[in-house]
């Protein structure tokens, strides 16, 4: 498949793709509403339905199931999101790369993180002032894909959620975060006090797709389990970063480690009956602690300090 180009396919035809077409297909596959897909991209319905016929022609495989009253996707077209993940995320940080080359940096850091970017947004704020000559590229990516990246040499710092066993990292605990709700601002749970889990069970449930962080997925399932729930509906997104998008477009709820970090349109409240909890690590390699590793796990370390001190 190319993107914007051609590739030749087994029946002599050629396979033209634009980005577009990604762009279009994900925003569907993630509402699974024509409107809402259409507003999200701000065009009308028909040409959104025009491009997703015209993927569906290129690609000879039919991606969604359309009805009056739903739209779903095919075995093909859940297979076709992931690839559509993967290639607006290489696209994207080809465009950071590309941004990044052209300032001069007296040196660069490659972070990788799971869940939520805005988890990150204060610290990489404050490096940025201390350290203004440092490039930073951040990548999302699943804990296991961090660690095998940092092995790889491929990234210089992972924030993984998962044990990690290898004599080549060297890891530090961050700091143990509690599993609470994460509901839309105006939802009426809020203001109920206490809050329970069996509280949440008439509610659409969010959560990240399990192929794209077990741990994550499991954990949340677990709650669910043990409290004797079965969630009403689930609706699954590619990262914690959509979930909680997810959540402020009030389109449901979720379950997610507390970070202490307000989001906006999103607020967290403590169940009464959860007591999980994960304690996230940064991991680098042993053979890999430059003077700017160094310095942002220095500016890492003060900002955890100061959340302490405001508890």
């Amino acid at each position: 498949m190319a993107l914007a180009g051609e590739v030749h396919h087994e029946k002599g035809g050629n396979l033209t793709v634009e980005l577009r077409h990604i762009r279009y297909f994900v925003a569907l596959a993630e509402e699974l509403n024509f409107r809402q897909a259409a507003e999200r991209l701000h065009i009308t319905q028909p040409p959104l339905s025009r491009q997703i016929r015209e993927l569906e022609n290129e690609l000879g495989a039919k991606l969604f199931h359309r009805s009056k009253h739903r739209v779903e996707l095919t075995n093909a077209g859940k297979v076709f999101l992931q690839k559509a993940y993967q290639i607006l995320d290489a696209v994207e940080q080809a465009g950071i790369i590309t941004r990044m080359s052209s300032v001069r940096k007296s040196a660069e850091l490659r972070i990788a993180f799971t869940g939520s970017v805005q988890d990150l947004v204060p610290v990489l704020r404050q490096f940025r002032r201390e350290y203004p000559d440092v490039g930073l590229f951040l990548r999302h990516m699943n804990s296991m894909d961090q660690i095998a990246a940092l092995l790889d040499k491929k990234i210089d710092l992972a924030f993984v959620t998962i044990p990690v066993n290898s004599e080549q990292l060297e890891t530090k605990p961050i700091k143990a975060m509690r599993f609470v709700a994460a509901l839309p601002k105006r939802h009426p749970l809020i203001r109920k006090t206490p809050l329970y889990l069996r509280d949440l069970g008439a509610e659409t449930i969010i959560t990240t797709a399990k192929s794209a962080g077990v741990h994550y997925y499991e954990h949340v399932m677990s709650l669910f389990r043990r409290a004797g729930i079965t969630p009403n509906v689930i609706i699954q997104a590619h990262d914690l970063q959509t979930v909680l998008l997810l959540v402020e477009a009030g389109m449901g709820v979720t379950l997610t480690p507390s970070t202490g970090i307000e989001i906006k349109g999103i607020v967290r409240r403590e169940l009464e009956d959860v007591t999980l909890a994960i304690t996230p690590m940064m991991a680098w390699r042993k053979d890999n602690m430059t003077e700017t590793l160094q310095q942002f796990i220095d500016v890492f370390d003060r900002f955890l300090a100061m959340l302490e001190r405001a508890e």
